[in-house]
């Protein structure tokens, strides 16, 4: 099965997998404790996020249902907004998916391989129109003015924010191969554009050019 098809039904088909609450390898902090209290996360309430039809999310639950159907409604406001439900959307990714052992000294070259691997045309952002044959990653566009931590790339000029940052660990395909959650923050700090998205990296392990995928995935 085609890894976009088996990805399609992940994300269309809920899990009643007994392992559910499992300890998962999870780098962020706020999203390690969100899975650890995963009901009262998917219950609480959070600022209305509006859809293209009208209705608001309110929660991660009803985030799920309208994401599914319709389209986010894109005013800026609507765009920050939209930020506080990264939390729901790696939720639902980790909630869907097999568990990765956490390996001792963690990998720490995240952050280089997203800055100098990650190919900035296969999702989208403010960067994919820049994005060339030659040039489609951080550190190719940006070699003075991109850096990398431990599971985070980022871009800093005068007039934006590109952060790349691997949240979790998670195997989507089912195929034993460690596969990353990872959050984009991608904001204009001279205009309005502000984006907040997830994408997921299959099986980087096995790619010398990191592809990926925007959730959710259709």
């Amino acid at each position: 099965m085609k890894i976009e098809a088996y990805l399609s039904i992940l994300f269309l088909v809920g899990c009643t997998n007994a392992d559910l609450r499992q300890d998962k390898d999870i780098l962020n902090n706020t999203l390690k404790v969100s899975y650890k209290n995963l009901d009262n996360s998917l219950e609480i309430n959070r600022t209305g996020l509006m859809f293209s039809n009208g209705e608001k999310a309110k929660n991660c639950n009803s985030y799920f249902l309208l994401n599914s159907k319709y389209s986010i409604e894109e005013s800026v406001h609507n765009q920050l907004v939209k930020s506080e439900y990264l939390i729901c959307e790696a939720l639902d990714i980790l909630i869907k998916s097999t568990s990765i052992e956490p390996k001792e000294g963690t990998d720490l070259n995240f952050g280089r391989r997203l800055k100098d691997q990650l190919d900035l045309r296969t999702f989208p952002s403010s960067l994919y129109r820049v994005s060339s044959k030659e040039s489609h990653t951080l550190g190719s566009l940006f070699p003075k003015n991109s850096h990398a931590g431990h599971n985070i790339a980022e871009l800093q000029t005068d007039e934006w924010t590109f952060i790349l940052e691997v949240v979790g660990l998670v195997d989507v395909n089912d195929n034993s191969f460690s596969d990353w959650i990872v959050w984009v923050t991608d904001e204009s700090k001279v205009g309005n554009y502000k984006s907040y998205s997830t994408i997921i990296i299959v099986d980087p392990d096995k790619q010398r050019n990191l592809e990926a995928m925007k959730y959710p995935v259709n």
